[in-house]
């Protein structure tokens, strides 16, 4: 049995559907009671705030994919405290999986540079990957950068930014390194490493095999949307300006907004890993996640 953490999310309806079609047992834990048409599928009522629940949500689970993050939980004033609830959240997740005996724990997070000062949100990021890695329970860990994949809070940024600003202003992070990677492919190794012994009790950095700095990654995202667009370089961060204003047009919540915005200066660059040999198969290019879009719709 597996139990799907997030399964509404971004990450984890992708999953889920992955999950399905594999025909694997898979029990989702929602806050709203919810129910399936498909037998392998079943829903559990629950809240990773509340421990009582997930110690019955992992009953007779194997392998737990977690996939929580508290960025966007908080009422105006307290939008600082999602790393107490991180923190809450997976200390009651590890001890549900302890006491019944769940075996791995397969968690997505962001890449992160370990000689960079890290921004409020990865920060929070390691510390989730640390309480895993330290809890005794088998593990599996990929980091990405940007998820190319639309209802990604950081995708719908970009596309928001290149689309619908006539200049498009960048700031002391355009010169920061990424490396994109297509929601199908991080999705292929989230589900694929369930048959890979080898790969438990390790952390994998993903993504395709181009690395650019965030301006060169609208730039070539404008090109790829046929949008011809200017940029214009303004000294400092101005974060909350910038959150203030995507926020009104990006359909993303406000709060991710201001912490994705505030990560922007930390580089995110995959370390060299064995993933190809392991997987045999190499991640898309950006060109070819930005056509796979196109063509999904």
């Amino acid at each position: 049995m597996i139990l799907l953490t997030g399964a509404t999310g971004f990450i984890g309806a992708h999953i889920l559907r992955a999950l399905s079609e594999k025909n694997l047992r898979v029990r989702c834990l929602v806050r709203k009671p919810a129910s399936s048409e498909k037998p392998n599928i079943s829903y559990v009522t629950g809240d990773v705030l509340d421990y009582d629940s997930l110690v019955k949500a992992t009953e007779g689970v194997e392998t737990v994919y977690y996939f929580i993050h508290m960025m966007g939980n908080q009422p105006r004033g307290e939008q600082k405290r999602f790393d107490t609830l991180d923190r809450l959240a997976i200390n009651n997740m590890v001890r549900a999986c302890q006491i019944n005996g769940v075996k791995r724990i397969i968690h997505l997070t962001g890449i992160r540079a370990p000689q960079e000062k890290l921004s409020h949100h990865l920060e929070s990021r390691k510390e989730v990957e640390e309480i895993i890695k330290n809890s005794g329970i088998g593990y599996t860990i990929f980091r990405a950068s940007v998820i190319i994949g639309r209802g990604g809070a950081a995708f719908d940024i970009l596309d928001t930014a290149v689309r619908k600003l006539p200049i498009i202003p960048v700031f002391n992070w355009e010169n920061t390194k990424i490396q994109p990677i297509y929601i199908g492919d991080v999705v292929r190794y989230l589900v694929e490493c369930l048959d890979k012994k080898d790969t438990v009790n390790k952390c994998y950095d993903i993504g395709c095999s181009q690395v650019f700095t965030y301006k060169e990654l609208m730039q070539q995202y404008a090109k790829e949307l046929g949008l011809k667009k200017s940029f214009i370089s303004i000294p400092g961060s101005w974060n909350w300006l910038s959150a203030m204003v995507l926020g009104k047009i990006a359909p993303v919540n406000p709060n991710v907004v201001y912490w994705l915005i505030e990560s922007l200066h930390n580089n995110m660059v995959c370390e060299p890993n064995d993933l190809e040999v392991i997987f045999r198969f190499e991640p898309l290019s950006f060109e070819e996640s930005i056509r796979k879009i196109a063509e999904s719709k």
